[in-house]
């Protein structure tokens, strides 16, 4: 059983915080329209309520015990919060600021997020962005995170979405696997080998080569969701393995990995931001998606392909 919110702590939470930021109770009173005794009763009710003290108090001035610094890290996050609501109602959103939890991709680096993201965040100053890196799908679909990259079709109607660009896929394998099986000709050969099947980017026990042209694939050493797992098993000769070409674009350059059926494979993964329906009324997530999207590197494929549009109910 789900335990009910001390909704009555809220204000003194935000009265804590006040303290905090301001330096001392008379400037909280001052900022929030109160008197200095009634703040004081707020911070009290907050400590007796939580069992712990927060503040030690002198004649001259406030400090934080080590209680009250976790807690103003989170009564702080509230007031950003609060505040930022308060500005989406009146309608005067004007400046990204607050908590922006993002998930990506374990090789987010390989797309250019690793370099993005510390751009984006000296030019919002105000944005505190927490990166979870992982290959999982889980902790977006139950709504952890305001914003996240997501390769391959977007998963249902209650998230929107901006594409970014077409990432071209590759059928590889190591030269050393290719020695021992020898080297498919057509799809058709391909029931005769083994498979490294990478289940974040494909149907499982399917892969689409093309508009026309999908096989079967049910038969291997490794199932991962992981795409750098499967290039590390392709490259130690496990089977073949198909990926997107950006990631494998090294290795096949330096032999170490082999390009198969390029006259058939022509399928690409689109890369898209998701976030959950109505994220793109935040300042933070809005300014976030707009810096991503005009600072994807120019020199990578398809840099120029075209925003797909947002929910009507977005442009209305």
């Amino acid at each position: 059983m789900e335990e009910r919110p001390d909704l009555g702590n809220v204000m003194a939470m935000i009265s804590f915080a006040a303290v905090v930021s301001t330096g001392g109770f008379s400037n909280a009173a001052n900022l929030l329209g109160y008197s200095k005794a009634a703040v004081s009763r707020q911070i009290a009710k907050l400590e007796q309520s939580i069992g712990v003290r927060l503040l030690e108090r002198t004649t001259r001035s406030v400090s934080l015990t080590p209680a009250g610094r976790e807690m103003y890290a989170r009564c702080a996050r509230i007031v950003d919060e609060v505040n930022e609501a308060n500005q989406i109602i009146t309608g005067m959103v004007s400046k990204p600021r607050g908590d922006l939890k993002v998930n990506a991709p374990v090789v987010s680096s390989l797309f250019d997020l690793t370099a993005i993201i510390p751009r984006f965040l000296q030019a919002y100053p105000d944005v505190r962005l927490f990166l979870n890196l992982s290959d999982s799908h889980v902790g977006m679909l139950k709504g952890r995170f305001d914003v996240a990259f997501w390769m391959g079709d977007p998963p249902d109607s209650s998230f929107e979405y901006v594409l970014l660009r077409d990432y071209p896929m590759a059928l590889i394998a190591a030269p050393a696997y290719l020695a021992k099986t020898g080297k498919p000709h057509t799809p058709h050969d391909l029931k005769d080998h083994t498979f490294i099947i990478e289940t974040h980017l494909s149907k499982v026990g399917e892969w689409r080569l093309s508009d026309d042209v999908s096989v079967t694939v049910n038969r291997g050493p490794l199932t991962s969701n992981s795409v750098r797992m499967a290039r590390e098993a392709a490259l130690q000769g496990l089977g073949i393995s198909y990926l997107p070409r950006f990631l494998v674009e090294e290795d096949i350059a330096a032999n170490r990995l082999e390009p198969l059926l390029t006259d058939v494979v022509s399928e690409s993964i689109p890369l898209h931001i998701i976030f959950p329906r109505g994220n793109f009324a935040l300042s933070k997530v809005r300014a976030f998606v707009d810096f991503v999207r005009e600072n994807m590197r120019p020199d990578k494929p398809d840099a120029s392909a075209p925003l797909l549009a947002l929910a009507h109910d977005l442009k209305s």
